[in-house]
């Protein structure tokens, strides 16, 4: 067996390259390894597969996958959909899955048994030109009508006489889940009325084919006259090229299926309307409780004024450091004025549990391998312990994990001796003994009674609700959980917090038992951790309070991010039937995770186009070497074939490179007219010559508009715009008033010069004009 046919690798070899590519194996040693394989096993393999080969292999699969998709959602009669975007390397890119029950192709029950069990198949990540819902909408539909138009000129579709169209998609898209951010839900209204649309056309198509050949003669011709009285009669429409009028008959017949379906869609009772309507939204449960934490952190923060102690320490930066010396000193005066450096200096640095939380992600585990005290923490930790096998490492708060912040708060206060000890450790070893500005932070910190104080509520917080709450979203056994069957569960959490802030004691009395403590009655997730802080409890003087007002954010917090579960809402009035239909996983980790492996990857591999990224990944996820064994035949793997050849020569990174660029281009100009338009306005404004107040009665209503608007520019108080003022006196008395303000506080205008470029715009005129990226990284900063 050579693994050829007539100068062809057969479907077998390709078969075998996609596995052991799979499972990373480099596609230059996969062709000298098949050969080393079939010696190992009696085979003759005559020629080793080289690395292109192998790559074109890996495409097909990625074509495979494509055609996989829309096959199955040929076979579904509901799906859901999801999503998630970050930037990577100055470019936003989008992940994105579907949720839908597909046949179980190892079973070989697929025709008989054609929804077998819930799956997340993943679609992809793409680059977008940005960040906005409007281009996420046309993403998706870009997104499904090439893997459309790849299906229906298959092999596979012709056996199955079904060709597919974006409209059947929508018809049975059922919902979509993600993270809570408002690009999101409108990426999820944009689409929620576009599958309105293809219902309306729907229901239109099937009222004319419904109408007598007489009836649509009559209606037609109604319809033909306003066409041609639009365009100005009958001359008019004659002068028209025949292009223009089928573009208008074109249009007329759209617009006549749109007035009969959306008649036929009013006339529908409320019951068929809302089957028909079915798009249910459902936030992600990983940030409902990460939202959840944040609010409880802002409530227990506010909580120590309203106590009127001293709250936790100051963990300013190095900078702020060096101008807060004096402050931070025990011995200042208290009635001392800070200078306008060291106010702003006290006002951007923090303190409290979350910080000291952060800080000590930093040291003990950065994520610069090259920073921070990560191996010898493990050891110094492995030796305090006495522990035989390695301890572990500290909670990745340096980057974005979920719970980090609560898992560390848990692990300073579980084992706080040996992290002071290990503080002291870490002074003393240096050469010049010392302490860094951030490891002082985390060391005073250890030894501050409120900083303590706020570490133990996250870590009661973390034990009792999320390590519960976590259990039942996303622990093991509940892979096939509905999110739309989750609301006994958001609303269970509710009233145990508030159960908790009715009765303190279940929390704060001598015998406090983790049956009636935890979210769901199961035991401590961290049993030491719950040991330590209640061991740590009496050195806390506040910590009642603080923990209740943690709880009491919390609450305020769930209540907004669980309102799709509200009494009365569209979760809670779908039957059993409709949940299953919009069957959507609990969490959008199946996005985090697809945008993280595509960073890590790309970072080790900076060559590999998306295409062929996408192609591995969706091959892999997706099962689809299964979904090829059970209906390919040899027509589809010649076809796939032809297909993978022709997205490699059809250059697609490098035409989506340039739409990229192309729309920052055209962005960039843009703004830049509109500033340059704006500094115009404005220096018109200042430049335009004041009406005297005996003279403004005289003014027509424009007059007066320029010159509301030479006084604003001109910084006049209390002027609101122009339209604001409905009748002439209203105008006249704004006016006048500006007019008495200037005569009084008017300062010499210095006219700017109307830029050339936009580099040359005052920030005053510029500012609004930065983008989210710039935002960011300024807050960064």
């Amino acid at each position: 067996m050579s693994g050829t046919e007539k100068g062809t690798y057969t479907a077998q070899a390709r078969k075998l390259a996609r596995i052991m590519h799979d499972g990373g194996c480099a596609p230059a040693k996969i062709g000298p390894l098949m050969v080393r394989i079939g010696e190992t096993f009696g085979v003759r393999v005559s020629r080793a597969m080289d690395r292109r080969t192998i790559r074109r292999a890996v495409e097909e699969g990625g074509v495979a996958a494509r055609m996989q998709t829309i096959y199955e959602l040929s076979q579904s009669q509901g799906v859901t959909i999801s999503a998630d975007s970050t930037s990577n390397r100055g470019i936003n890119i989008e992940s994105s899955h579907m949720n839908l029950r597909v046949p179980d192709y190892t079973s070989g029950n697929v025709l008989t048994d054609p929804n077998s069990a819930p799956k997340v198949h993943f679609l992809g990540v793409e680059k977008t030109i940005d960040h906005s819902s409007a281009e996420s909408v046309r993403g998706w539909n870009r997104r499904m009508q090439e893997n459309i138009d790849l299906f229906n000129r298959s092999p596979l579709a012709r056996r199955l006489e079904r060709q597919y169209s974006v409209g059947d998609w929508l018809r049975i898209l059922r919902g979509m889940h993600g993270d809570h951010a408002s690009a999101e839900k409108s990426t999820a209204a944009g689409l929620q009325e576009q599958k309105r649309n293809a219902t309306i056309h729907d229901l239109g198509e099937d009222v004319s084919s419904g109408k007598s050949y007489l009836e649509l003669v009559e209606y037609l011709g109604a319809w033909n006259t306003k066409k041609i009285v639009e365009v100005g009669g009958l001359e008019a429409w004659n002068a028209l090229s025949p292009a223009e009028q089928t573009e208008r008959d074109v249009k007329m017949m759209d617009n006549i299926v749109t007035v009969l379906g959306r008649e036929a869609y009013n006339a529908l009772n409320p019951s068929d309307r809302r089957r028909i309507d079915l798009f249910v939204w459902g936030g992600c449960c990983m940030h409902k409780d990460l939202n959840s934490f944040k609010g409880g952190n802002n409530e227990m923060m506010l909580e120590w004024k309203k106590l009127g102690v001293a709250g936790p320490i100051l963990l300013a930066n190095k900078d702020n450091t060096a101008l807060l010396q004096n402050l931070l000193d025990p011995t200042r005066p208290q009635d001392a004025v800070l200078t306008d450096d060291q106010l702003r200096a006290f006002e951007a640095s923090t303190r409290g549990g979350v910080k000291t939380a952060a800080l000590a992600g930093a040291i003990f585990n950065n994520k610069d391998d090259k920073k921070g005290q990560a191996d010898r923490h493990v050891d110094f930790m492995t030796h305090a312990l006495g522990l035989g096998a390695p301890h572990r490492r500290f909670p990745d708060t340096n980057n974005t994990r979920f719970g980090s912040h609560g898992d560390a708060a848990a692990e300073l206060i579980t084992y706080l001796p040996q992290y002071r000890q290990m503080m002291e450790v870490i002074q003393w070893s240096k050469q010049n003994p010392s302490l860094t500005n951030i490891e002082k932070n985390l060391r005073d910190a250890l030894n501050d009674v409120p900083t303590l104080t706020e570490l133990a509520a996250m870590a009661i917080y973390k034990m009792v609700i999320t390590h519960p709450y976590l259990r039942q979203v996303r622990g093991p056994g509940t892979e096939s959980t509905n999110h739309l069957e989750l609301g006994p569960l958001h609303h269970s959490v509710r009233d145990h917090i508030q159960k908790i802030l009715d009765n303190p004691d279940l929390l704060f009395s001598s015998d406090v038992r983790y049956q009636t403590a935890t979210l769901d009655g199961l035991e401590w997730a961290d049993s030491k951790a719950m040991k330590a802080v209640f061991e740590l409890l009496p050195s806390l003087p506040h910590v009642k309070a603080i923990t209740l007002a943690f709880f009491r954010g919390a609450l305020t917090t769930w209540i907004h991010f669980s309102a799709e579960f509200a009494p009365g809402g569209l979760i809670n009035t779908c039957t059993a039937t409709k949940k299953q239909l919009a069957w959507m996983p609990s969490t959008n980790d199946a996005n985090e995770g697809a945008l993280g492996a595509y960073r890590v990857i790309i970072r080790g591999k900076p060559s590999l186009t998306l295409h062929q990224y996408n192609a591995q990944a969706m091959f892999r996820r997706n099962q689809t070497q299964d979904f090829m064994d059970t209906i390919f035949t040899a027509e589809d793997h010649a076809y796939i074939m032809r297909e993978a050849r022709r997205i490699d020569a059809s250059s697609e990174e490098a035409q989506r490179r340039k739409e990229i660029v192309d729309f920052r281009l055209k962005t960039a100009e843009t703004q830049k007219t509109k500033v340059q338009k704006d500094a115009q306005v404005l220096c018109d404004n200042l430049t335009r010559e004041l009406v005297p107040e005996s003279k403004m009665g005289e003014l027509t209503v424009p007059l007066i508009h320029e010159q509301l608007n030479s006084y604003r520019a001109r910084g006049a108080p209390n002027l609101l715009a122009n339209s604001t003022y409905k009748k002439k006196a209203d105008k006249l008395a704004a006016l006048t008033t500006a007019s008495a303000w200037y005569a009084v506080n008017g300062v010499p205008v210095v006219v700017p010069s109307v830029p050339e470029s936009a580099s040359e715009v005052p920030a005053v005129i510029a500012e609004g004009y930065c983008d989210e990226e710039d935002v960011e990284m300024e807050e960064a900063t």
